[in-house]
């Protein structure tokens, strides 16, 4: 029993930490595309109105006109200041869980942020809950999206979001690869410890 609870606990782990968030405050949740930040949560849909009506949450298929909106479902948000931007992934930045992350120093750094900037909106309030951002992406690359929120106390919450334009196929494919062998491969992991286990546990008292 404890070695069943405990394999359905990690596929619950893995699956969520995978699929549910696998590219930094973005991912999946019930189904729907959200953005975590600090506490609250938004409703985050991506298309390209000029290529496909398709949707998406995370990586852009190919470069061009891209639209994203924004559908704040905690009202407070909307009291909140938000700030917008969107700056090249060189690959100079730490990275946890293989992800590109930017540390408190460089996100208040303008000569970091600055020069590799590719769009910006400032900070202001969205009182109807919505924002519609619209970015065109002239080129491929890896880019990685800084979404800023500061209460009227003064509290920031911060959620980065790394994601590539026009990343092939085959790569994706290979990353779903990699996730669902570490999967059955901790699975099956598991129902081999509690097989070999098992003899121990069913030993008659003395």
């Amino acid at each position: 029993m404890i070695t069943r609870g405990l394999t359905a606990w990690l596929l619950a782990t893995v699956l969520f930490s995978s699929s549910g968030y696998g590219h930094g405050g973005v991912g999946m949740v019930d189904n729907r595309c959200v953005l975590r930040i600090g506490p609250d949560l938004m409703f985050f849909t991506g298309y390209q109105p000029q290529s496909t009506r398709e949707e998406f949450c995370d990586d852009i298929p190919t470069a061009g006109q891209t639209v994203v909106v924004l559908d704040m479902q905690d009202t407070e948000l909307r009291d909140m200041l938000m700030e917008i931007r969107i700056i090249k992934d060189l690959g100079t930045h730490r990275r946890t869980n293989g992800l590109p992350v930017l540390t408190d120093a460089e996100l208040a750094s303008p000569e970091v942020l600055d020069p590799v900037t590719i769009a910006y909106v400032p900070a202001k309030k969205y009182p109807s809950g919505t924002l519609n951002f619209v970015h065109t992406f002239p080129d491929n690359g890896k880019f990685i999206g800084i979404v800023s929120v500061k209460n009227i106390h003064g509290q920031t919450y911060v959620s980065q979001f790394p994601f590539a334009v026009g990343q092939p196929l085959g790569k994706s494919l290979a990353l779903y690869g990699m996730m669902i062998a570490g999967l059955f491969g901790t699975v099956y992991g598991l129902w081999y410890y509690g097989r070999t286990q098992k003899p121990h546990s069913q030993k008659k008292p003395a």
